[in-house]
């Protein structure tokens, strides 16, 4: 054995942390597979239908076991909300009979009857596809056919990323006050989070943080489907707020290419090779400040200022800017956990002297621009306990901030779920006058 070899063994503690974090990790899936199991016993009517495996995904684990190693005092919050509120969520879904959840969840899909349904599976399948991917491998099934055909919405809804320990998005209790035709229902209201769902991708190596991972699955999602984001005449299935998560996923597919970026969802292409070190490093630690401030369980960070998200990924693009960002806030966070007002520090950066700024306008910038406008003529309204995205004329035209770049709608409150009346639009078109 060379004698030099022994500098390079990890100190002891080293072991002592990995051992916490893999035993953190067995606790964590124990326990979200107890909290459904009791769900299920506590159902005083239940229907006949397969169980998933439970398991708490892949990047979903790593942030809830990082979330309680850094504040010790919110594990049992953590646990309360991943391990027992969601899974039993999940459980009503899959298990509870004689109900909504029953109605739509034991519904088996006839592709045929849906072609909304249908089109919208069609048009992911073909942009994964188109990105070099293995269908199979990331959305469950090589064929929309073979992943939803003759299936129940409980079965195909388990193939997705969050589908095994987290109940589906809008179909809460307060989301399932219909008697309507099953078919009919997820026609109208489920083709949009169904597609969301999958946009997620089945990976063993999300990006991080999960702002990150949900922008990307609003981008992709809505690039497929793009009545996600701008409802369709007729239809439900808009989601509320995601214009602001896709606003992310735009941008970031604006810095590495519109491909890449599913590879990055994918998890066969690294932040840190696509971005850069630093700048994965920076948004790993803006992803997950409000935690350290509020020790709130959701573990996402503010959604609704995509801007400041922008200038982050933008200013690593100059290794000055990116030099001195770092000394003011990433170092002194990592080193002795003092943080600084990251909001407005990014909120005080002008574009006039970040690297977009001078970029020659793209297409990827026209489509940017295009979804800002759509955006703020789209409003999320409240019916009884549920919420729905509408198209709504702003009562007064839309006003372009050449110095902040963005974009502004005269609408006097946000509307039904928080999301402000203004959204960042791409520096290189304000810049060209466009």
């Amino acid at each position: 054995m060379n004698p030099d070899s022994v500098t390079s063994v990890p100190p002891w503690w080293a072991f002592d942390f990995v051992a916490q974090v893999v035993r953190r990790r067995e606790e964590l899936q124990g326990a979200a597979r107890r909290g459904y199991a009791d769900a299920v016993a506590a159902l005083t009517r239940k229907r006949e239908a397969t169980d998933p495996e439970i398991e708490i995904p892949s990047g979903m684990l790593d942030a809830i076991v990082a979330a309680g190693l850094v504040r010790p005092e919110a594990r049992p919050a953590l646990e309360a909300h991943y391990c027992v509120a969601m899974p039993a969520m999940l459980a009503a879904q899959i298990r509870r009979a004689g109900g909504a959840e029953e109605r739509l969840f034991a519904a088996r899909v006839e592709l045929r009857r849906m072609p909304r349904l249908r089109d919208g599976l069609d048009a992911l399948f073909s942009l994964v596809a188109s990105a070099g991917l293995s269908c199979a491998g990331v959305l469950g099934a090589p064929t929309p056919a073979a992943l939803a055909d003759g299936r129940t919405w409980a079965e195909i809804y388990t193939r997705c990323h969050f589908g095994r320990s987290m109940p589906m998005l809008y179909a809460y209790p307060g989301d399932l006050t219909t008697d309507r035709d099953p078919l009919e229902w997820i026609e109208a209201r489920y083709v949009g989070p169904l597609i969301h769902e999958l946009s997620h991708f089945r990976t063993s190596d999300p990006p991080a943080p999960a702002n990150v991972h949900e922008a990307l699955a609003a981008w992709i999602g809505s690039e497929a489907w793009p009545g996600q984001m701008w409802p369709e005449p007729g239809a439900e299935d808009a989601l509320p707020g995601g214009a602001y998560f896709a606003a992310v996923g735009g941008w970031l597919a604006r810095a590495s290419g519109e491909r890449e970026v599913l590879h990055v969802q994918a998890g066969l292409l690294d932040l840190r090779e696509a971005l850069g070190a630093p700048c994965a490093e920076a948004l790993r630690l803006y992803g997950c400040l409000t935690f350290l401030e509020t020790g709130a369980p959701h573990l996402l960070a503010d959604a609704f200022h995509p801007g400041r998200w922008w200038k982050l990924v933008d200013l690593h693009r100059d290794p000055s800017l990116a030099k001195e960002f770092h000394r003011a806030h990433v170092t002194p966070l990592l080193e002795s956990g003092l943080r600084s007002d990251w909001d407005a520090a990014l909120d005080d950066l002008n574009w006039r002297t970040l690297p977009s700024w001078r970029d020659e306008p793209r297409e990827i910038d026209q489509k940017l621009a295009r979804r800002a406008e759509r955006a703020l003529q789209v409003r999320a309204v409240r019916r009884g306990m549920t919420f729905h995205s509408e198209r709504a004329t702003p009562p007064g035209p839309l006003a372009l901030d050449e110095e902040r770049c963005e974009l502004a709608a005269p609408w006097p409150v946000p509307d039904a779920v928080g999301a402000p009346a203004s959204h960042p639009y791409p520096p290189a078109l304000v810049r060209a006058g466009r």
